[in-house]
């Protein structure tokens, strides 16, 4: 018979309205799995995400600054990553104490911002005063006491990882920096957090995304140069054992061929026609992986007083192919 399920009249038995129910609540749980992949993503792709020299790198960065900058040495984590517009890229660095830098002198680095924790004890350590004693300080004056340490982060990061030489300098303002933070720019937004005794402080990055990008074909061609020149060396030193190794060499007159029973046969006094030879003319062949070959000719005589075979034709280029293509 029908049955109401909430004010809604069905004429399915009860298991299998409740059948249905079960099967809506796991595609809750699953649609709930998926967003949090999706928001663990946040719009990077996954050749940036497995960028993993960078993000370790960065990390370290950051973890020496900390240590110079606040006379202690943090544990560095990873907080957030995420791809964001210009707006609000420059949201979060104006609501900290933000900086902007150069896009001619850091194309890719365009903005960093410390947290309030982190200015606080920038400034203790600058002026050698107690954290508690400027807990009431203007955040202006925080901010222009963190200058110094955002760029010394910056150069820091920008020449460790993208191996810049000049120096960099600061923009007065958004405009300055690579994709100036328009609302049609993207940025690539990370925090890391800096836990210091019971404390923990936060800074932000905003990387310019096109910069990135360009940075992980860069990143993936030069893996790929590594690579072939591994290849090239690793062939090189097996060509160079090749030429290291020994092999026989044997000045042969003349050769019989003669079946297995005659050579049986073969005693002392047994004597050996050699039709085909030539006393002035001597055969030199090596061995090889292919076997012995002949690889000239020569003749016998006398060098400082001891036999010698001086050749008289070029080594043949059959063999020094093969020890090329070895």
């Amino acid at each position: 018979m029908p049955r109401a399920v909430n004010g809604f009249s069905t004429g399915h038995p009860p298991s299998l309205v409740n059948g249905t129910v079960r099967f809506f609540n796991r595609w809750q749980t699953v649609s709930a799995v998926l967003r949090k992949k999706i928001d663990a993503g946040a719009g990077i792709p996954p050749s940036i995400m497995q960028l993993q020299h960078f993000w370790l790198q960065l990390q370290a960065c950051t973890q020496d600054w900390a240590a110079d900058t606040y006379g202690i040495r943090p544990e560095v984590s990873l907080a957030s990553r995420r791809v964001v517009n210009g707006q609000e890229a420059q949201q979060k660095l104006e609501a900290e104490s933000g900086f902007y830098y150069s896009a001619a002198t850091s194309p890719g680095l365009a903005g960093i911002a410390l947290d309030a924790a982190g200015s606080i004890r920038n400034a203790a350590v600058r002026m050698n005063q107690d954290i508690e004693s400027l807990g009431d300080a203007s955040p202006l004056f925080l901010k222009l006491l963190a200058e110094q340490a955002g760029l010394e982060l910056c150069h820091q990061v920008t020449s460790d990882l993208f191996d810049a030489e000049e120096g960099v300098s600061s923009a007065p303002d958004p405009s300055g920096a690579a994709g100036r933070f328009e609302t049609s720019s993207r940025y690539l937004l990370l925090e890391y957090r800096l836990q210091m005794d019971d404390e923990v402080s936060s800074v932000w990055f905003a990387y310019f995304f096109e910069f990135i990008q360009q940075y992980v074909i860069s990143s993936r061609r030069a893996a790929s140069d590594r690579k072939g020149q591994g290849r090239h060396q690793s062939q090189r030193s097996l060509n160079n054992s090749i030429l290291a190794s020994t092999t026989m060499l044997d000045a042969v007159l003349d050769r019989l061929s003669l079946t297995i029973g005659e050579c049986a046969k073969l005693e002392v006094g047994t004597v050996l026609p050699l039709a085909g030879a030539d006393g002035g003319r001597l055969s030199l062949s090596a061995d090889t992986i292919n076997g012995c070959v002949d690889i000239g000719t020569g003749e016998l005589g006398v060098w400082k007083r001891q036999r010698a075979l001086k050749l008289k034709t070029p080594i043949s280029k059959t063999f020094a192919q093969e020890i090329v293509d070895s």
